[in-house]
């Protein structure tokens, strides 16, 4: 978590890629314990150390331009994640198994994340931040359909099962960052429905 800048303390001069990367890790900050509808552009720039001017300088939008710049980050680093857990080279059910144990353990450790991606974007009726929570679903679902291609399955059947996928994941998930069931009962529900379609669609584990 970024420290907030001392009142009156002198602006510490950055290029712009650092300046931005300071930007966004402070709105990250911002966003996740506040959320995107109580948090303000005034607070990230006090808590930045910089005058809300610069904050505009470099995302002229606003705050709705810097909250899918961190949406679009945390989305980055979520598909980073899955695609390190996934490249082994065992079977299919196995990779799938990898890959829902690393957005559980992503969640776990990120639970704003979870709100910043998938929960925060469908309440603000802003329709370029939920286009940007459309784009974070999409490419989970490709990691999917990626996986479950190797089946041979015909591409209107991955686009399904992955979109269904993901939607009945994220579900679960969600009850798992609000406490609500652990990290075992997540992972065993999630594959339980997971490995259910793909008999069903005849897809097969290996």
């Amino acid at each position: 978590m970024t420290e907030p800048a001392p009142k009156n303390a002198p602006r510490v001069r950055m290029d712009p890629a650092e300046r931005r990367a300071q930007l966004l890790a402070t709105a990250r900050d911002v966003f996740a314990e506040k959320g995107y509808a109580a948090s303000g552009l005034a607070e990230i720039a006090e808590r930045a150390g910089v005058n809300k001017r610069l904050v505009y300088y470099y995302f002229p939008d606003g705050r709705s331009e810097l909250f899918k710049a961190v949406m679009a980050d945390v989305t980055a680093e979520l598909v980073r994640t899955v695609q390190q857990a996934t490249r082994a080279p065992v079977h299919t059910a196995k990779k799938v198994e990898r890959l829902v144990e690393a957005l559980v353990a992503f969640f776990a450790e990120e639970p704003a994340a979870f709100a910043v991606l998938f929960r925060d974007p469908y309440g603000v009726r802003e329709p370029d931040v939920v286009l940007e929570a459309v784009v974070a679903q999409a490419e989970l679902a490709r990691e999917f359909a990626t996986l479950l291609s190797t089946a041979g399955a015909p591409a209107d059947t991955l686009l399904a099962v992955s979109s269904g996928v993901v939607a009945y994941v994220m579900r679960v998930i969600e009850m798992a960052v609000a406490g609500e069931i652990d990290r075992d009962t997540t992972v065993d529900a999630c594959m339980t429905c997971i490995l259910g379609v793909m008999t069903q669609v005849g897809l097969p584990p290996a």
